[in-house]
């Protein structure tokens, strides 16, 4: 089990720096790393999901179509970031199949749907037509995150402390990209976006095997 952990860590710190190398230089191979680096957290997950563990079949579609989405958000970004909404969809199943809703699920969800709000009255004269696309978006990405974090941390396991930081961080992740894409010029972001994102992939992949 570890060993496979490993293993998938190892692949991801191979296909993250060639992502970086190609991004300026060939954006087709740059996609193909950056999907390659998701498909790195689906490998853990698909050996528990042929171990007979069903809620684990629900993390293999959520990585496929974030998988498809990497690559698809490189040249059609609406597109991308509807897999991206159904890859977040399965999450949410995922998790309230293995942890029961509590009352952290309602907290967690008020505090980012607060800042979520924030974030989009402040900058609703950026987003323009746009605003309803990421209120959609962001709505189910709170979801997600509160049914990972509050499921997570309920369970006193080291697969719901996976899943913990995984939603964690993918949430982390998405609220850099946002800023990132209001302001183009914060390129110093960049790194980071794709390292959290990475990691809170692998921690869910690998959160089925524990």
């Amino acid at each position: 089990m570890w060993v496979m952990i490993g293993c998938s860590l190892l692949c991801l710190c191979l296909c993250l720096p060639l992502f970086f190398h190609f991004k300026p230089r060939n954006l087709s191979l740059a996609a193909l790393f950056k999907s390659l680096g998701t498909l790195c957290a689906l490998v853990p997950a698909l050996i528990s999901a042929l171990r007979l563990e069903p809620v684990s079949w629900i993390f293999v579609a959520a990585l496929c179509f974030h998988s498809i989405a990497d690559y698809m958000l490189e040249f059609r970004f609406e597109l991308g970031a509807g897999l991206f909404l159904l890859g977040h969809v399965c999450y949410i199943a995922a998790f309230l199949k293995l942890y029961p809703l509590t009352s952290g699920h309602l907290i967690l969800l008020v505090c980012f749907l607060g800042w979520l709000a924030f974030l989009l009255y402040r900058n609703r004269a950026r987003l323009g037509k746009s605003l309803p696309l990421y209120a959609v978006y962001g709505t189910v990405l709170s979801i997600m995150a509160a049914c990972g974090m509050a499921g997570g941390a309920t369970s006193y396991s080291s697969g719901g402390l996976m899943t913990l930081l995984g939603a964690a961080l993918f949430l982390f992740s998405d609220n850099l990209l946002f800023l990132r894409l209001l302001d183009p010029g914060r390129y110093r972001f960049n790194a980071l976006i794709m390292v959290t994102y990475d990691l809170a992939q692998l921690l869910l992949g690998c959160s089925c095997l524990l």
